[in-house]
């Protein structure tokens, strides 16, 4: 089985996930070929494993001129019914307004790109990560080869704007949808027409419990020590982290020696830091900027307790992570959450947008070694038994299987495979 893997910035450091899935796949025994729609930045990979993979990895942008017409050369002179019936889906599936009908014609032009590529390759399915341009240049490039391709859906990105991304057109487009979440299932049901629900799955992204054992037990007494509170994410509004803010302050306030850590990057870093100064508590918080997986554990082996203040999540690999090193986690109740963490077993479970039943929550776990350790240890359970890449990788093998086994699916391109250098990247 070949596979065509498709994300609008691969490798990148917010999606570690896809990089585990997609070797967990290869170890399936699936031949897995990673595509980008922009070639990430040689400065933007942190690891070995992402190095390894940007430069087996093939960028549709940037591109020149004379690509870009060999590849629409190739398309054309292979099947020009197939490329005139992408091009009007281009059209037909185009956002509303003016300025986003060129932008579908862009993605039209990119897809051919794609499709030469694939075509060359012998590639046999397409799936895209999230509903970007990623899966609407899998969507078109599908088109022009007569082939097949899925997508998966993950949080708020995804549904946030279901008009513009045309998440119903491309339910219907794409052989199988996957979600990463009940709650991620539930709202594709809602942008899609009960046809489809069938062809709707939820496949738990995951990681390698393996890669990241779990630290030491937790001291049972109470804390003597600062608490040390961390926090993962791209520093954005939706994350919360202003919230977060907000809580550290009120914990200092009621007396508690509590130390915040914020690991990651994000257009409202200035903002954060700007605020916690005018909160009093800049000397009691660290920004750290990007942290490759390289160097990730050790800031989840120095932690008392993560917290994950988001006002919107779909199933968050950061969550995953802090409970396979054994941490104990606060989260906002919203989404695919409970369905990784169950109140008062995993972590605590509070309201999102309020500091006040956030810092309380972060308190209980400071006041007894005994909930944290226990909580620590039911969350690397649960990771272990039901958040493993393999088992993802495992459950999405029949669904491109089954992909492929169908009378219309692209049997035809790996048929129609032929060498074609002037359309190589």
């Amino acid at each position: 089985m070949k596979l065509a893997y498709l994300t609008s910035r691969y490798p990148a450091l917010s999606h570690t996930f896809i990089l585990r899935e997609v070797r967990a796949l290869r170890e399936c025994g699936i031949d897995v070929h990673t595509f980008s729609v922009r070639r990430t930045d040689a400065g933007a990979l942190y690891t070995l494993a992402e190095k390894e993979e940007g430069e087996r990895t093939f960028a549709i942008l940037p591109t020149t001129a004379w690509k870009l017409l060999c590849a629409h050369g190739v398309m054309i002179s292979a099947a020009p019914k197939n490329y005139f019936r992408a091009l009007r889906m281009a059209w037909r599936c185009r956002p509303p307004g003016m300025r986003s009908a060129v932008w579908h014609l862009f993605y039209f032009a990119e897809a051919a790109i794609l499709a030469a590529e694939i075509r060359r390759r012998g590639i046999e399915h397409v799936h895209a990560h999230f509903a970007n341009v990623a899966s609407t240049v899998a969507m078109l490039a599908s088109k022009m080869v007569a082939g097949t391709w899925s997508m998966t859906l993950h949080g708020l990105g995804d549904f946030g704007n279901p008009r513009v991304d045309r998440i119903s057109d491309k339910i219907q487009q794409a052989s199988f949808t996957v979600c990463v979440s009940e709650f991620g299932r539930a709202q594709a049901m809602v942008n899609s027409p009960p046809a489809c629900w069938s062809r709707i799955h939820v496949v738990r992204c995951g990681l390698d419990p393996e890669a990241l054992a779990p630290r030491p037990p937790d001291d049972k007494s109470p804390v003597s020590r600062p608490i040390r509170v961390l926090t993962v994410g791209r520093l954005a509004p939706e994350k919360g982290q202003t919230i977060l803010l907000q809580a550290i302050r009120d914990l200092i306030e009621s007396g508690l020696d509590v130390h915040c850590t914020i690991v990651g990057d994000g257009p409202e870093r200035a903002h954060l830091e700007q605020l916690a100064l005018r909160l009093g508590i800049d000397q009691r918080v660290t920004f750290t900027g990007p942290v490759g997986q390289d160097r990730i554990a050790a800031f989840y082996g120095a932690a008392a307790v993560f917290v994950l203040p988001s006002l919107a999540e779909g199933l968050p690999v950061v969550l995953m992570e802090a409970m396979a090193k054994g941490l104990p986690v606060v989260a906002t109740r919203i989404m695919g959450i409970p369905e990784l963490v169950e109140d008062g077993v995993h972590g605590l479970l509070v309201p999102p947008g309020r500091p006040e039943p956030l810092a309380a929550a972060i308190a209980k776990l400071a006041a007894d070694g005994n909930l944290r350790s226990r909580m620590g240890s039911e969350g690397r359970a649960r990771i272990e038994k039901e958040f493993d890449v393999r088992l993802a990788a495992r459950r999405l093998t029949p669904l491109f299987a089954d992909a492929l086994a169908r009378p219309a699916g692209p049997s035809a391109l790996a048929r129609a495979a032929a060498p074609s250098p002037t359309a190589s990247g």
